[in-house]
Parts: C-alpha cells; sequence; structure tokens
C-alpha cells in the first residue's frame, strides 16, 4: 500500500509538471491570412503613381493580366501575384506587433517570373528612373517608413532580393529565415513584412503563397502558474496524509 501510494503521487507529480511546461510554450500567430484564401483580408496593397498593374490574386497557371504560364498556388487555391501591361512598382505589406517569443522563423513561398532578359538592381523601389529597374524583394521594415523606402534606417532586415545572373524565371521555392534576433529587438512593436517588385523593362510576375512565422512563447502563462501552485500544494498535502498514517501505525 505505502509503494502504491509512493507511485501514485509520483506519477500525478510528473504529470503536472509535464502539463504545466506544455501549457507555457505554444506556437503564437503572427501573419494572418498568409495563403490569401481570404483574398487581401489582413494586406495592405501599394501601387507607385504612374504604375499599370498591381498584386492580384491568382489561381490557375496563368498569370492574371497577361496570361503568361505560372506555376499554381503551392497552398490552397490562391496566391498573390504581380502583373501588368507595362511599367511599375508594387507593395503588398502586413504590419504585426512583435510577440514575446523564443525561436522564431519566417517562411514564404516565392514565384519569380522575369519575362525581360536581365535583372537590374537600383537602389530604390522607383520605376521612374532613367536606369533600368528590374527586381523583386522582401524586407521587414519600419511600419511608419514610406512602402517603397529602402533607406538603412527603414530596412530592419532583407530576407530576399533577386540578382543580375539569378534565373530569370523560377518556380515556387520555399524561403525560410531566423528572425529570433530581430523579433528580440522590437518586442511589443509593430513592424512590418513587405514583398516588393518592380519592372521597367519587361513583365514581371511575382506570386507569394504560404506566408507564416513561426513564433514560440516561451513565457509560462498565468493559468499555466496557477496550476503548478495547485498541483504542487495537493503533492503536498498527499505527503502530509501519507506521513500521518504512517505514523499512527
Amino acid at each position: 500500500m505505502k509503494t502504491s501510494a509512493r507511485f501514485t503521487i509520483s506519477t500525478f507529480a510528473a504529470a503536472l509538471l509535464g502539463l504545466a511546461a506544455a501549457s507555457s510554450v505554444h506556437a503564437v500567430p503572427v501573419i494572418s491570412n498568409g495563403g490569401f484564401e481570404a483574398g487581401f483580408t489582413s494586406w495592405t496593397r501599394a501601387d507607385q503613381t504612374g504604375s499599370e498593374g498591381t498584386f492580384f490574386l491568382q489561381s490557375g497557371t496563368t498569370s492574371p493580366v497577361n496570361g503568361d504560364p505560372v506555376p499554381a498556388p503551392p497552398q490552397g487555391t490562391t496566391a498573390a501575384m504581380t502583373d501588368a501591361p507595362g511599367p511599375g512598382s508594387h507593395v503588398l505589406y502586413q504590419d504585426f506587433l512583435v510577440p514575446t517569443a523564443g525561436a522564431a522563423t519566417l517562411s514564404f513561398a516565392l514565384f519569380i517570373g522575369n519575362r525581360g532578359d536581365r535583372f537590374s538592381t537600383a537602389v530604390s523601389l522607383d520605376f521612374s528612373t532613367p536606369a533600368l529597374n528590374q527586381q523583386a524583394r522582401v524586407d521587414i521594415v519600419r511600419s511608419t517608413a514610406d512602402p517603397f523606402s529602402v533607406a538603412a534606417a527603414d530596412v530592419f532586415l532583407n530576407l530576399y532580393q533577386t540578382k543580375p545572373g539569378d534565373p530569370l524565371i523560377s518556380g515556387y521555392n520555399t524561403i525560410t529565415t531566423d528572425i529570433t534576433a530581430l523579433l528580440a529587438a522590437h518586442v511589443g512593436e509593430t513592424v512590418r513584412l513587405r514583398f516588393a517588385e518592380v519592372d521597367n523593362l519587361a513583365p514581371f510576375q511575382v506570386g507569394v503563397d504560404n506566408v507564416s512565422i513561426n513564433a514560440v512563447n516561451a513565457v509560462p502563462e498565468p493559468a499555466s502558474t496557477l496550476l503548478l501552485g495547485a498541483g504542487l500544494a495537493a503533492l503536498f498535502g498527499c505527503r502530509i496524509g501519507t506521513r500521518s498514517r504512517r505514523e499512527r501505525v
């Protein structure tokens, strides 16, 4: 009977501690509607004045305006994709509040469909510049910055950028980046995830899908703390009860 009582108490304590630990570490949703299945809900589109085209919702295997061949969305039935009959500069972004988190990664699927013969990376997102500007980039930027800013003070982290010599057309590739340090430096702030494309050489489709930030909350929740406290109190009570029975015997 004594062995059974000890086993019961130990098992209860182990289960309780495991539950408390599991409850205090969990994934925190940060980006909303990352698959664009709800259209552009939670996202904002911006186009430079004078641009042709924008980010469209895309499904199937043709681009939204020019009908160029493109891969089907990698997740669900809808992706976001730029397309236009003429030059322009286009931005798609979502602002989010940086949580208190442990490890965090950002991932997204990106399609590049450059119908020109090169990438030309100017130090701007201005399509009206006399210089060729045919590029795509993904950044985490200051939420108060101009949507088209590439100033060092506004760009916290560049996640992706096309470069001269890159393949002109590529299927959807998943790009994953560890952003633990960046989020830790901006806890409680609102920052912006931005997808940008500029073209003044030839039509250019950039597809975006399956966007997510996987952040693990490592801060114990109040409920977990209360649960652990109640469990330890119950465990202490069981130990006192067991000792009192032994003393009476």
